[in-house]
């Protein structure tokens, strides 16, 4: 019998325990259509829960927490903070605070959201997240909003619903990336609420009424300690360690979505890190084409070309 050989034991091996440990990840990351819903004032809520009176959220409806290892991004975290959150004066505020977010796929736009949503969700009374990636997506996820607001499932019904709203209110709308489908259609009215938008498509900046901003790579001290985390290192400021990091993330462009991804692949043990450069460059369609985080063809074929 002729002996294996290493790099097809090595792609069989990929290709069996990569998948699980990043559907794994991918599990607890992504729900797909099973969204956290989460308000005070359910009926459903345990006696551990305290009273709606001592917050000011009472609706939380979001696919997922941010990832356990979001990194930096400290620049557009601020911007939304000045841009987003609500006015001390809303009589003062004309429109929606309408802040649009774009960049390559997998530079991590829905997690900045995710962080944002979750730092400051006792700021809300309501934060609500659509899928906006396809018609029938938005209109399931005006749904959802509308079966936990008590409301009759349709679009234009939610919209009116948070344009009389006195309470101020987060709408997330992402992943806004058909050049076909006009998203304006899908935008509230009224002077108490912030959208935020994720896109690849920059010209759905014209929607914009409080800023933009263009996310792109990480800073290599964030892409650092981001891969380093995801591996599960506990020392992130060892020298030696941070070294063969830097080439890592070097090769793979700094893209948030693409580091997660071989931290996942070291952390499984399927090499050190010091062994991912060389691999990589034998075996970047592997390492790449994975669906991984990302539920939908567009990101895997975005993380592999970039």
């Amino acid at each position: 019998m002729t002996g294996r050989n290493p790099q097809d034991a090595f792609s069989s091996q990929l290709g069996h325990r990569y998948k699980d440990v990043v559907l794994q990840g991918s599990a607890r990351a992504h729900l797909g259509d099973a969204f956290y819903f989460d308000h005070y004032n359910s009926p459903l809520a345990g006696s551990q829960n305290p009273p709606a009176s001592q917050f000011h959220n009472k609706y939380f409806v979001v696919p997922r927490h941010p990832s356990a290892v979001f990194t930096g991004r400290e620049e557009i975290l601020e911007q939304l903070r000045i841009n987003c959150l609500p006015s001390k004066d809303p009589v003062s505020q004309r429109q929606p605070r309408i802040f649009v977010i774009h960049g390559l796929g997998g530079s991590g736009k829905t997690q900045v959201c995710l962080k944002f949503m979750q730092d400051h969700r006792e700021k809300f009374w309501g934060v609500f997240w659509v899928d906006a990636s396809s018609t029938e997506n938005l209109e399931r996820g005006f749904a959802q909003i509308a079966t936990v607001c008590a409301l009759e499932p349709d679009v234009d019904v939610v919209k009116r619903y948070l344009s009389n709203s006195t309470e101020s209110w987060m709408l997330v709308l992402d992943s806004a990336d058909n050049y076909l489908l006009n998203i304006s259609s899908y935008l509230p009215v009224g002077n108490r609420g912030t959208v935020l938008i994720t896109t690849r498509n920059p010209k759905c900046e014209i929607h914009a009424t409080a800023g933009t901003y263009r996310l792109g790579k990480m800073t290599e001290n964030e892409a650092v300690t981001l891969i380093l985390r995801s591996t599960g290192v506990n020392n992130l400021a060892d020298k030696s360690i941070r070294k063969n990091a830097k080439q890592v993330v070097s090769t793979l462009g700094s893209l948030a979505l693409a580091i997660v991804q071989a931290g996942a692949v070291i952390r499984e043990g399927l090499c050190k890190m010091e062994e991912y450069c060389t691999i990589y460059s034998r075996r970047r369609r592997e390492l790449l084409s994975q669906k991984a985080v990302q539920d939908t063809g567009d990101y895997r074929h975005t993380v592999y070309t970039t």
